[in-house]
């Protein structure tokens, strides 16, 4: 384990990642953390400051962390670069010290610590030696916090045996051996993502150990998938610890006290993470593909065509949550802190544009195979939907989408089933009969989505469709909505139960006025999804992620609710563009 932890610190950045660690070791061991990394301001070379002592027999001091990544060389010791180390210790002994030492620790004696992944090379010990003897005194000392004294900190205070036991350890072995294979790394990840979470048996502070572990779990998870250039197991990983995390951490909501203080940073601490590892995922390896043709479809490798057709949903949905994340980041950014503003802004644009190119150059989006692909439809439409700009896009979306549709219902060829195995999926339509097609296709969320959608944003031909669809093709077939149920709070983030109750006879046939007012009038009696805590904390994007990992249908006021912003015009600017506002 301790090689696994080695690997992972060699590998961290500098910044936003080691120093982000530091203090979570740091108050996980007992130490008072006064100083965290900070952006902006001056901290005159220490990144992390403490006071406390490593041991029941040391003393207490005051400990001041300066951080570098990876190994020590000549060229981040000294090579007349003011980040470099040497004088960053420097400007600690000159400045930080005889001025911003806390008042209450200005007499305890002061550790400077070097602080870094890896090792210091050969090549410069003999600088970084003669340099420490030469400050040291009786009340500055020095030390060497270097990857293999980090790895055993985190092995003694965070992964001990008492802590995280042998079979949490070993699902980390696991996860991290099958990388390569990602539905298994994740698997087992989700098994230990699992155990760190069970709050059962466990007091606040247990959980909040527990979280910091799960957090660092996920790091060197991360850290080994970075380097095999394959993001798809945290990518999964990532999304599940994050619902798993929140779910954990609802004790320390409007507290104050200590432990739920760094509860709750712990846990902004894996959003961060989930943002990190979608952006990376999603820049990385689908948005540069997007605007060439079939790209993305030839990259799945597919033994049949049914499995292009799976993984470019599966993308489609992972593109709309990371851009309502987006989106959600700039409704949370003040249009006074320009730069911030007009970086979101513009990433909810490149989202945006990413999903029409992905469509545009991969036909198979424009055909339906499982009706659960819905899901994903509904994160992009409702994502797109956010700009009236894209409206015209959507609709020639859905008019395609519901065209083709009709011709494999009328054809009895590969029409969208609620068949989950995919061995049966790949042979769908074993008959073409009728007595067959009524088998597969007895219930559906996917038409009254496309219904709704069409029916919010004027789109006659669709909808139409869909109503054909209906009365010629599915009048067997129970349309239906999905709803939460007081039950969905305590199961929706672990999903350790089946919950949630349903809308049959959904009444695509009527008028558009009338679905509307139909969905509306039981939008307003079935609103559990206003009691969702993620809703109360306005974190609303992760309701769709939980709906998108655990393939749960997305809340109708999701959609209803953007048809009344739009009814009341109620938009905000944003760049060149206009958004709507969604609650």
């Amino acid at each position: 384990m301790k090689l696994v932890i080695r690997q992972y610190l060699a590998s961290l950045k500098e910044r936003g990642e080691l120093d982000a660690l530091l203090p979570d070791l740091l108050s996980q061991i007992g130490f008072e953390v006064f100083l965290k990394p900070g952006i902006g301001s001056r901290q005159y070379g220490v990144d992390v400051g403490a006071y406390g002592k490593l041991s029941e027999d040391s003393e207490n001091k005051v400990y001041l962390f300066s951080v570098k990544s990876g190994d020590l060389n000549r060229k981040d010791w000294s090579s007349g670069n003011p980040q470099d180390l040497r004088p960053s210790i420097e400007e600690i002994i000159d400045v930080f010290i005889p001025t911003r030492i806390p008042v209450e620790y200005k007499s305890k004696p002061i550790e400077i610590c070097l602080c870094f992944g890896g090792e210091v090379k050969e090549e410069v010990r003999s600088n970084v030696s003669g340099f420490l003897e030469k400050h040291k005194s009786n009340e500055l000392c020095f030390s060497e916090w270097n990857g293999d004294r980090l790895a055993a900190l985190i092995e003694k205070h965070l992964l001990k045996e008492e802590l995280l036991p042998e079979n949490c350890r070993s699902l980390l072995r696991k996860s991290l051996a099958m990388i390569d294979e990602p539905d298994i790394s994740f698997k087992h990840f989700c098994q230990l993502t699992q155990l760190l979470t069970d709050t059962e048996g466990r007091n606040p502070k247990q959980t909040l150990t527990a979280m910091r572990q799960l957090y660092l779990c996920l790091w060197i998870l991360y850290s080994w998938c970075r380097d095999e250039d394959n993001l798809e197991s945290v990518y999964l990983s990532t999304e599940v610890a994050l619902l798993n995390a929140w779910e954990a951490s609802k004790f320390a909501f409007d507290k104050k006290n200590q432990i739920a203080v760094a509860t709750l940073e712990t846990l902004h601490s894996i959003q961060l993470l989930n943002l990190q590892v979608s952006d990376s995922y999603l820049k990385e390896k689908i948005i540069p593909h997007a605007g060439s043709l079939y790209a993305l479809s030839h990259a799945v490798r597919p033994s049949c065509a049914v499995d292009v057709n799976l993984k470019l949903f599966d993308v489609l949905g992972r593109l709309a949550l990371g851009g309502s994340w987006a989106y959600w980041y700039l409704a949370q950014t003040s249009e006074e802190d320009a730069q911030a503003f007009e970086y979101f802004s513009n990433k909810v644009s490149e989202y945006q544009e990413s999903i029409k190119k992905l469509i545009v150059n991969n036909p198979t989006l424009f055909t339906i195979h499982k009706d659960e692909q819905a899901i994903d439809l509904v994160l992009a439409i409702w994502f797109l939907s956010l700009n009236k700009v894209h409206w015209g896009d959507i609709h020639a979306w859905l008019v395609n989408i519901t065209q083709n549709t009709s011709q494999m219902l009328r054809q009895h060829d590969k029409y969208p089933t609620t068949i989950q195995s995919y061995a049966e999926l790949i042979e769908h339509p074993v008959e073409r009969t009728e007595d067959y097609r009524e088998s597969v296709t007895k219930g559906s969320i996917l038409y009254p989505y496309i219904s709704v959608f069409s029916a919010v944003m004027g789109f006659e031909e669709p909808y139409e469709t869909v109503k054909e669809i209906k009365e010629q093709f599915l009048s067997h077939c129970n349309f239906q909505v999905f709803f939460f149920d007081e039950e969905s709070e305590k199961h929706f983030y672990r999903f350790d139960k089946v919950h949630g109750a349903t809308l049959s006879d959904v009444c695509v046939t009527e008028s558009p006025e009338e679905l509307i007012r139909q969905l509306n009038n039981e939008c307003q009696q079935s609103d559990k999804v206003y009691d969702l805590s993620a809703y109360k904390y306005s974190l609303w994007p992760l309701i769709l992620m939980g709906c998108r990992h655990y393939r749960l249908p997305v809340p109708m006021h999701f959609i209803l609710d953007l048809y009344k912003h739009t009814q009341n015009a109620e938009e905000v600017s944003t760049g060149d563009s206009t958004v709507s506002v969604a609650e």
